[in-house]
């Protein structure tokens, strides 16, 4: 007999159900999801954070760049000769013509720069930041000036600054019908080495005070009496020196009985050289809009970076420094009762009108900066109503910083609310005003 061998029972196999699979399929999507929604939240953390610290170490590379500038202001300004008191300049190009040229001084934003190569031509594209384009926020900004040598390089081999002593000028021995002080000629005791076309200081004593033209030379006459005239340019009033009262009563060296040709007894004429190779410059920084808006980019405010050459008023370039830079403000300290130290912090419209120009010890700046990323978890604090950025000012003196007002996008102005900010300062002591050369 042969036994019947045993059936084979396979195991039964079940697989998942059509709800089994859509349920773990739900469960992997929203794990997904999860994953993926905090890996976004911890970038755009990560960009906020990167944002905060770029625009800081920016502010903190531009604060570098502005006590740089602003270590070479008034350096070798006129040669080894003595400090001018006040530099009076002239330029029939710009809206107010005839302008004080200091080492260091300020203006409030809007005003379009001290040039006469207009921004939007064709070497600065219409891209390039304007002052003016900053908008309604410029009420919290200054523009700074900073005027100064780049080197030495203007005096001769010799290390002697060429300077030309100016005659006693009369009807009888200038041109003119009441002499050099009324007219653009002025009579030298030798025109030697003048060229035309060179850019010239004239040194005037006056009430105490050494008081300076800029003068262009724009024709050089060795006849007797050796002569220099600044008529037929842009750069010189025709009235010659007369043409400067205003701005020699606002700086009170204005003689009671008026300038009369005996003044330029004792004034010296120093030739700084072509006016195209000079190394005196006059650094701007300001606050500009950046980029173009509704481009990938879109616009943000810049702080910006001008050079402009001291004796011709030309636009020699503009850079961007900072992005994100909202506000820049100056106090200047001064010491007008000579202690040695900075007794007052004053505006700069404060220090021209308490004639402090010459007691400027040190600049106290303060720039306000904002992230260019938006935090929608963060909103700006509001003092009272109005969200604003407190700027701390020092004690002493009579005038202070003056807060940010935040925009709220209202009144067609950007929404900065849900932008962070940050505040720097730092005060630079001004090295020429401490160690008049």
């Amino acid at each position: 007999m042969h036994a019947t061998p045993a059936r084979l029972t396979l195991p039964r196999q079940r697989g998942l159900t059509l709800v089994e699979l859509m349920v773990a399929l739900v469960a992997a999507i929203i794990f997904s999801l999860s994953v993926l929604l905090v890996q976004i939240a911890l970038t755009k953390e990560n960009v906020q954070m990167s944002d905060v610290s770029q625009r800081d170490n920016q502010s903190r590379a531009a604060l570098d760049l502005i006590t740089q500038d602003l270590s070479n202001s008034g350096f070798m300004l006129g040669g080894v000769q003595s400090r001018c008191s006040v530099t009076l300049a002239y330029n029939s190009s710009l809206t107010n013509p005839a302008f004080f040229q200091y080492p260091v001084s300020a203006a409030s934003q809007p005003l379009p720069l001290p040039t006469s190569t207009a921004v939007g031509s064709s070497t600065y594209p219409s891209t390039t930041p304007d002052p003016n384009g900053y908008g309604s926020n410029a009420q919290f900004t200054d523009l700074l000036f900073f005027t100064g040598t780049t080197s030495a390089l203007q005096l001769p081999s010799n290390g002697n600054p060429s300077t030309y002593v100016v005659q006693q000028a009369s009807t009888t021995t200038a041109p003119g019908a009441n002499g050099a002080i009324s007219s653009t000629v002025l009579p030298l005791q030798t025109v030697t080495g003048i060229n035309a076309g060179d850019g010239a200081l004239l040194r005037m004593p006056l009430n105490g005070k050494l008081v300076c033209f800029r003068v262009p030379i724009a024709n050089v006459n060795p006849s007797n009496p050796p002569t220099i005239a600044s008529k037929s340019t842009q750069l010189f009033p025709g009235s010659g020196y007369t043409g400067f009262q205003t701005q020699m009563q606002a700086a009170g060296v204005w003689p009671t009985s008026g300038l009369v040709n005996s003044n330029l007894i004792g004034s010296r004429l120093t030739d700084l050289g072509p006016a195209a190779t000079t190394v005196e410059q006059t650094v701007v920084y300001y606050v500009g809009t950046y980029g173009t808006a509704g481009t990938a980019t879109g616009s943000y405010p810049m702080l910006m970076r001008a050079v402009i050459n001291a004796q011709n008023d030309t636009l020699t370039s503009i850079n961007p420094v900072a992005a994100g830079v909202v506000s820049l403000q100056a106090l200047f300290g001064v010491d007008e009762t000579n202690s040695g130290g900075v007794t007052n912090y004053l505006t700069w419209p404060d220090v021209v009108k308490g004639n402090y120009t010459a007691d400027v010890r040190s600049v106290l700046f303060a720039i306000v900066t904002k992230t260019l990323q938006t935090d929608p978890k963060y909103t700006v604090p509001s003092v009272g109503s109005v969200p604003t950025i407190t700027i701390a000012s020092p004690s002493t003196g009579p005038d202070s910083f003056t807060n940010y007002t935040v925009p709220n996008g209202t009144g067609g102005l950007p929404d900065y609310t849900h932008n962070r900010f940050s505040v720097l300062e730092s005060e630079v002591a001004i090295r020429n005003q401490i160690w008049p050369h």
